[in-house]
This record gives structure tokens, sequence and C-alpha cells, in this order.
């Protein structure tokens, strides 16, 4: 299934359906408050989710956590140093592994200096191969 729950023929380009590539990135994000349903939910201590990849556009988290497709996920992430405040992320996909859910978010208030920081660090992974 593509990202919009269509089925996926064999000769759909990867390209066609993941638009950015993803870069693997360990970091932990602070999860302050969820949005699912019309359900706002505020964290006194704030969720920390794991980060598989991210790219400019989204990120895959890993976490124990259940949550709903289409929860909005408010957080912080800390990128090379560099703070990133009250970003939001809506859940487009999850899986379920053995102990842990992976979750596909798309970001939605993106800012330019969190889009070049990524673009910064793919360049320099891809020049360092």
């Amino acid at each position: 299934m593509d990202c919009k729950g269509r089925k996926a023929k064999m000769s759909d380009n990867i390209n066609t359906r993941v638009k950015r590539a993803r870069l693997t990135y360990s970091t932990v994000i602070q999860c302050s408050k969820s949005i699912s349903e019309g359900e706002i939910s505020k964290y006194k201590d704030p969720l920390e989710l794991q980060v598989v990849n991210i790219s400019s556009e989204g990120l895959c988290i890993s976490t124990t956590e259940v949550f709903k497709k289409g929860t909005i996920l408010e957080f912080n992430i800390v990128l090379e140093d560099t703070l990133y405040t009250t970003l939001s992320a809506t859940i487009i996909w999850s899986i379920k592994a053995e102990n842990a859910y992976k979750y596909g978010l798309h970001i939605e208030n993106i800012t330019g200096k969190f889009s070049i920081h990524i673009y910064k660090m793919e360049s320099r992974l891809s020049t360092n191969i």
C-alpha cells in the first residue's frame, strides 16, 4: 500500500512514493502534546520518542506508545546541537513490530531553517561516501 492507501504495483517507482531521501539519524524527540480525533493530550513529562530516520518533509519514529493514524504530534528536536521547538507532524502510517511501533510522520509547519539544516546534513552524507 502507498501513503494514500492504494495498492502499490510492481512497476511503481519507489521515488514516486517517497518524495525525499531519508537520512538515518538517531536522536530522541520530546513530544509535549498529541491531538487525535479532536482529543488533546498534553504530557507533563514529554514523551521521549526515538527517531529512526529523517528528511526535510518528515521522519520515522519508534516507540512503545500507541497512536492512531492521523494523530498530530507536537515536539522538540535537536539536530547537531541545534534545538528546533514546537514542530508539528501528522502520523501517516504505522507498523507494529514485536515490542514497539514504527510511525511515519509528515512535518506540518516546517521552517526554512529546519529544512535547510536537513538539506545540509544530506549533502554532507552524500559527499562523504
